[in-house]
């Protein structure tokens, strides 16, 4: 496990390339292109071109194999989706004059749930309907099972820990070389440990299906109006057939909590004795592994999720 490669390109030269692209696979003329968002992995304009559909998204990727991968992810949640997913549209894969892929999908309505402030000061109602609506959506998904564990495409495992802790304990192998590298502060390294050392009494119950997940399914994630009306759910992450609570702990992330995502999906449907510390488990994992393949996170997070993994591993007494 390494952080990814990624292709020295700016995101003015990403948009140059975004450009050239769209023009040349749909024979159009681009009326106006403009950034809209970026992270880790790349770049996301916004075009409107002179047909039908008049706006769309170009999304570009620093990284090979994100593009395929996050339009086939796309395309496997939308046939199981009763909330919008961005339809996609084409896919380019990048060349000597343009050395990134994009990923080309329809532009949907509204605003992503967390950085409009606004969306905080809605009525109690609106945050209930709003988190009813996300968490039918999201079950939705995981009623559709799999013979086999594992990332969508490449799903091989017959059990979910056959996949899960592996990939957990790479994880934890990386962080203690960055914990010498002093990449990596000793609290967090000290928590894993911990998790690592009660891994089966955490996941003593098995993980019946494979379920289908989003991947990232934050309130960065989810679209909605002004009222909190859901309007879609973009920006999968490394979709999985896995156990469904390894969808659970992103609902608890940035302002999750605040809109009761998690809560909500608790209280309506079933889940595993040991669900809050699983997650906790899954957060704290998922935050270093991020850390690791992108060599960059947001400093106070990670506190976050090592301060919840120890209550919950006080709360059951490990």
């Amino acid at each position: 496990m390494e952080q990814k490669n990624k292709r020295p390109v700016s995101a003015k030269e990403a948009q140059h390339y975004a450009k050239t692209v769209l023009e040349r696979e749909w024979s159009c003329a681009v009326k106006e292109i403009c950034f809209i968002g970026g992270g880790s992995f790349g770049f996301v304009y916004a075009a409107t071109i002179d047909h039908l559909p008049a706006t769309v998204i170009m999304k570009g990727f620093r990284c090979g194999e994100l593009c395929v991968r996050e339009a086939s992810e796309l395309q496997m949640l939308a046939r199981n989706s009763v909330i919008k997913v961005p339809k996609v549209y084409f896919t380019f894969f990048e060349t000597k004059e343009i050395p990134m892929d994009f990923l080309c999908m329809e532009k949907v309505e509204g605003t992503n749930c967390f950085t409009d402030f606004s969306k905080l000061l809605c009525s109690k109602q609106a945050k209930a309907r709003f988190a009813d609506e996300v968490t039918t959506a999201v079950h939705r998904w995981h009623t559709q099972t799999n013979d086999k564990f594992g990332l969508i495409g490449d799903a091989v495992y017959d059990n979910w820990l056959d996949f899960y802790r592996p990939f957990a304990l790479e994880v934890l192998e990386e962080a203690r070389r960055m914990k010498k590298a002093g990449t990596l502060e000793g609290y967090a390294l000290r928590a894993m440990e911990r998790g690592m050392k009660s891994f089966d009494a955490i996941f003593e119950e098995p993980v019946e299906h494979a379920c289908l997940i989003h991947g990232d399914l934050n309130v960065m994630n989810i679209m909605s109006d002004k009222k909190l009306n859901v309007t879609a759910i973009i920006d999968p992450l490394e979709s999985k057939w896995a156990d469904p609570e390894y969808e659970l702990f992103q609902m608890r992330n940035l302002t999750g909590n605040l809109f009761g995502l998690y809560e909500t999906y608790k209280r309506k449907y079933p889940v595993s004795k040991n669900c809050d510390l699983k997650t906790a488990f899954y957060a704290l994992y998922h935050e270093v592994y991020t850390y690791i393949i992108t060599g960059s996170r947001i400093h106070w997070y990670l506190p976050q999720m090592v301060r919840r993994f120890h209550q919950d591993m006080r709360r059951v007494g490990m």
